[in-house]
């Protein structure tokens, strides 16, 4: 019979405070495969991979999936922080995840990793391995944000506002619980009240990384990547345009359709994870 496979919960140092990350190792006699690391959306966590941690570890594979700064478990930016993500953008997030991820013992060594980010997850991944070359073998994007100077400008304004600020009379819960729904987080009320309590915690990390992705040029790291691409997404996803505009230009690409709108992980781990074995494994 084979082991139930368990995800565990860790810290990884890094300069500014620690990064938490959810973890899953399989008991296997077969070689070790390369491992999977796995950044979140805002302003979900890192429990939004873990239908696909599950799927991914009965193939043999250990996966990571860290919490962003300012998200979930992690810690919160101090003053000092703000400052650096202000002034240098996502670039402050990729090496606080480079940090975490060499305290893990990941990366700083020959062997490299899959990643797989989704939406702010997907800006990130690609400029991970655009600056880190030699320690990421692919990159899986689901709903990649893949945009013009004046599209991120406009997507700014439709999504920077920090709509659920806490405030006295608690009206800011219910403004995130209808903001989900609206955003298709489905029907299953323990994943609507998963998603309901990361958002809420996150009204102030989701900003800090929407207005440094805003200022990123995903496109001009997507072109210094060297490693095979995946695009993943879903039709009625908020970033569905982007990725078919992103065709026509990283036409060495693979793209593929899924469902769930803006949480396939969760709502469409099946379909992620095959193509994912048939990406990797091709």
């Amino acid at each position: 019979m084979d082991p139930v496979l368990h995800i565990k919960k860790s810290y990884a140092d890094t300069p500014y405070g620690q990064v938490h990350y959810r973890y899953i190792l399989p008991v296997s006699s077969e070689p070790q495969k390369t491992p999977i690391v796995m950044l979140h959306k805002s302003a979900s966590s890192s429990a939004s991979y873990e239908a696909i941690m599950h799927h991914l570890a009965a193939q043999g594979y250990n996966c990571y999936a860290l919490d962003m700064p300012g998200f979930g478990a992690s810690f919160d930016p101090p003053e000092e922080a703000i400052a650096e993500i202000l002034k240098r953008g996502t670039r402050w997030y990729v090496e606080v995840f480079v940090s975490a991820l060499t305290s893990i013992g990941l990366l700083g060594k020959p062997a490299k990793v899959h990643l797989m980010g989704h939406h702010s997850g997907a800006s990130l991944a690609p400029e991970l391995a655009a600056t880190h070359p030699d320690a990421v073998e692919t990159v899986t994007l689901i709903g990649t944000a893949v945009m013009s100077e004046n599209e991120r400008a406009e997507m700014k304004k439709k999504y920077f506002e920090p709509f659920n600020k806490p405030v006295p009379d608690g009206s800011h819960l219910l403004k995130t619980w209808d903001y989900l729904r609206s955003m298709g987080v489905g029907d299953d009320i323990d994943m609507f009240q998963r998603e309901a309590v990361d958002h809420i915690r996150a009204w102030k990390g989701r900003n800090q990384i929407y207005g440094a992705v805003w200022e990123q040029d995903l496109g001009g790291y997507l072109d210094m990547v060297k490693c095979p691409i995946m695009f993943v997404c879903a039709r009625d996803d908020v970033l569905w345009e982007y990725q078919e505009k992103a065709k026509e230009r990283w036409t060495h690409a693979v793209y593929i359709e899924c469902r769930g709108a803006n949480f396939s992980p969760d709502l469409d781990s099946d379909t992620i994870c095959k193509a994912w074995l048939a990406f990797t494994q091709a």
